[in-house]
């Protein structure tokens, strides 16, 4: 009895949880009319653009052949937006991801139209320039209304889209606590299971919210996370400890519990991807470089005695070494296998061609066949001697995160080299800039990532870092 009465002492304090609940439930509401007013702005796009390509094409709108287009194209589009989650929003509140995801759709529904127009052999009788003109139109009104929803979107869901329950027991408040935070003795709750009102009351709070997370004590845990079990919605607990392991996902493996810590940034579809991607441009680049790197070859050969190519150990994929290819930039007695001494300007070491060589990064070309062989990718961070210095340190001894640029293959160009961070280490921070760039390419890589960074490259061939 006494039990009870605590409890409906909590539920006549209630009111101001239940108000802030609330508001914390009709996040969901506010996110499922932002998924529908996102696919009726595509919708809208859509059906503009195909009214201002006829206008601009005829002088006339066909409002037949408007809805025809619009009802076969946009389905498919649909089924686009949904494997690139352009109507998830979540994404929908950031204006680049936005723009970007519906880009694909947009790209994948063009792909699949034009298959249907050849397969069909319609082709001729439909204009090229008024379907490209539909694309460009829809692109751009998709873009303009992406842009605004995103920036409305900010303003109605706030900087926290999700509806958290935060259940604290026998711990204090986390600093900047959100509106879902409650304390557990506050509000009458005993993760009991034998207690039916406990598991009721329970059931009640988490109605409509997206998670629970449970901040408790280690001797607490146990008999939370049986009644968190209890309840229909995803379910977490905290814990502190494993903040220094920094784990991805725990897993059950024969009955013992263990905490998976890496597994490589890609799945297994993604290096599929990349590496196909990989293979085919370096292999089509390679068969169309080969006059010149036959003349670069020679002017290697005569401009100094020695080999054509010099090769040397590099850290690559999973910190295992290989060896690289580059065109012989130095003379004879005077390479560096290990890489113990940085190249500086004007280095007495680097022959006439060898100059010309690095600064246009001529040098570079041999590593596609690295790349070919599956040792390098085009993009990603730059492999190192293990030698390799920034100022009077290894690399890993100014930071040891520097191990964890390695869940990816090298690559011949990176995210660091356009950005201007190339050429040898003399200071710390020279390694640094551009250990922070590699490390953010390795967390947020994507195929059209890797095809920017390609095109970008281009500017950077020449760099006054290079020599």
């Amino acid at each position: 009895m006494a039990a009870s009465a605590d409890l409906a002492v909590h539920e006549a304090e209630g009111p101001s949880l239940e108000v802030r609940l609330a508001g914390l439930r009709t996040i969901k509401v506010k996110r499922r009319l932002l998924a529908v007013v996102l696919v009726a702005s595509d919708a809208l796009a859509c059906t503009l653009a195909v009214a201002l390509s006829q206008m601009a094409y005829h002088r006339s709108i066909d409002l037949d052949v408007d809805a025809a287009v619009v009802a076969g194209g946009f389905p498919i589009y649909l089924l686009a937006a949904l494997q690139t989650g352009a109507h998830n929003p979540a994404v929908a509140r950031r204006p680049s991801d936005s723009i970007k995801s519906a880009t694909i759709a947009l790209a994948v529904t063009a792909a699949i139209f034009f298959f249907g127009l050849f397969a069909a052999k319609i082709g001729a009788s439909i204009s090229r320039v008024q379907v490209g003109q539909t694309l460009l139109f829809t692109l751009l009104l998709g873009v303009i209304g992406r842009y605004a929803i995103a920036k409305g979107s900010m303003r109605v869901l706030g900087l926290q889209p999700f509806a958290d329950l935060c259940i604290y027991d026998d711990v204090p408040f986390r600093p900047n606590h959100g509106k879902g935070a409650i304390r557990a003795a506050d509000v009458g709750l005993d993760p009991n299971l034998a207690r039916p009102d406990m598991v009721v009351r329970l059931g009640e709070l988490a109605r409509s919210m997206d998670r629970i997370v449970i901040h408790c004590s280690p001797e607490r845990r146990a008999v939370w996370t049986r009644a968190v079990r209890c309840v229909d919605i995803r379910s977490e607990i905290v814990m502190p400890e494993l903040r220094e392991l920094m784990p991805l996902e725990i897993r059950n493996r024969n009955g013992e519990v263990s905490v998976v810590l890496a597994n490589g940034p890609l799945r297994w579809h993604h290096r599929w991807t990349k590496n196909l991607f990989d293979r085919t441009v370096a292999s089509l680049t390679l068969l169309a470089l080969l006059p010149l790197m036959a003349l670069i070859a020679l002017a290697v050969k005569l401009d100094s005695p020695g080999p054509v190519f010099f090769r040397q150990d590099r850290i690559g994929l999973g910190n295992r070494r290989f060896h690289i290819w580059k065109f012989r930039t130095m003379w004879l007695d005077d390479l560096d296998p290990k890489a113990l001494r940085l190249t500086e300007r004007d280095d007495p070491r680097v022959t006439r061609v060898g100059g010309f060589l690095r600064r246009t990064s001529l040098d570079e070309l041999p590593q596609f066949l690295n790349v070919i062989v599956g040792q390098m990718s085009l993009v990603g961070p730059r492999p190192h001697a293990i030698e390799s210095r920034a100022g009077s340190s290894l690399y890993w001894e100014v930071d040891s995160t520097y191990w964890f640029r390695h869940t990816l293959r090298p690559g011949i160009t990176g995210l660091a080299q356009i950005r201007g961070l190339r050429g040898s280490t003399f200071r710390e921070n020279d390694l640094t800039n551009r250990l922070q760039a590699d490390l953010e390419y390795v967390a947020n890589w994507s195929l059209l990532g890797d095809i920017r960074i390609l095109f970008q490259t281009l500017s950077v061939i020449c760099h006054r870092n290079a020599f």
